[in-house]
């Protein structure tokens, strides 16, 4: 969805008539297109491909339970169908591959395809990503000059002499909240 997304025409969740996901059996078992929590969302294809197509992005504000009950999202997520394809079932575990083909009400139709979860170990996020995700997580809790602090000690851990201060750091972060 990330391809698509990207793509220069770029894609209007209002556009949408329908998305078909094929991908393996395992995925294929996470198909509620309701899901009534944030960790249900999280674990829910139809509502992870809605999301990403009405918010425009899939970090951890996509699935929030504003985001879990936001009627634009339910109603996409009903017209994501997801389906098993054996082939791709039989690359398990080395890949985990899905194709989606988003069919919109125009008549076009758009497919992208990728053989494994972006960010496992044979397509890992780049650094500058993976502190982006970092910085989206913890300043949700702490001060965003606390967050940066405490990343740059982990960085540091394999030449301090002493992880103390690092835990000191931990348990002493003032809360944003």
């Amino acid at each position: 969805m990330a391809s698509l997304r990207a793509a220069p025409a770029g894609l209007d969740h209002r556009a949408v008539e329908s998305v078909l996901v094929e991908t393996y059996s395992l995925a294929v078992e996470l198909d509620d297109p309701a899901p009534t929590n944030v960790l249900a969302g999280k674990f829910s294809v139809p509502f992870a491909m809605a999301s990403a197509l009405v918010n425009g992005a899939t970090g951890v504000d996509s699935f929030t339970m504003s985001n879990v009950t936001n009627p634009d999202i339910l109603a996409l997520a009903q017209r994501v169908t997801v389906v098993e394809n054996p082939a791709m079932t039989a690359l398990l575990p080395d890949k985990r591959p899905a194709r989606i083909k988003v069919t919109l009400k125009s008549g076009d139709v758009f497919e992208a395809s990728t053989e494994t979860n972006r960010g496992d170990w044979s397509d890992p996020y780049p650094p500058h990503e993976i502190r982006e995700k970092y910085l989206s997580l913890t300043t949700r809790l702490w001060r965003e000059d606390v967050a940066i602090r405490i990343w740059d000690r982990v960085m540091d851990l394999g030449a301090a002499p002493s992880l103390d201060p690092f835990f000191a750091e931990m348990a002493h972060a003032p809360y944003t909240l």
